[in-house]
């Protein structure tokens, strides 16, 4: 895709996956996610906005190091994007 995939999902291993429930809609080489050619923009399949919280995940998110212990991964999404936006 001509370096424009942002995000994957992956398997146990950490590699590309198809398969369920790793990768939730089958996409082809796991794609998730793919950003415009400057990388400003971003478009993508998982809702992290409907998962900040770990509670809210369909299933147990891995213990991650997260700004609070309640929190889910996916908030470390929004945490770089208001890094990187505040430094604009």
């Amino acid at each position: 895709m001509n370096g424009q995939v942002a995000m994957q999902y992956v398997d146990d291993d950490g590699l590309p996956t198809e398969i369920y429930p790793m990768n939730p809609n089958g996409s082809p080489e796991g794609l998730a996610g793919v950003r415009s050619r400057d990388g400003r923009h971003i478009a993508m399949m998982p809702h992290p906005e409907r998962c900040v919280l770990r509670w809210q995940c369909a299933s147990p998110a891995p213990q991650v190091a997260t700004p609070a212990n309640h929190a889910s991964p996916w908030l470390r999404l929004f945490h770089n994007a208001y890094v990187w936006a505040s430094q604009q």
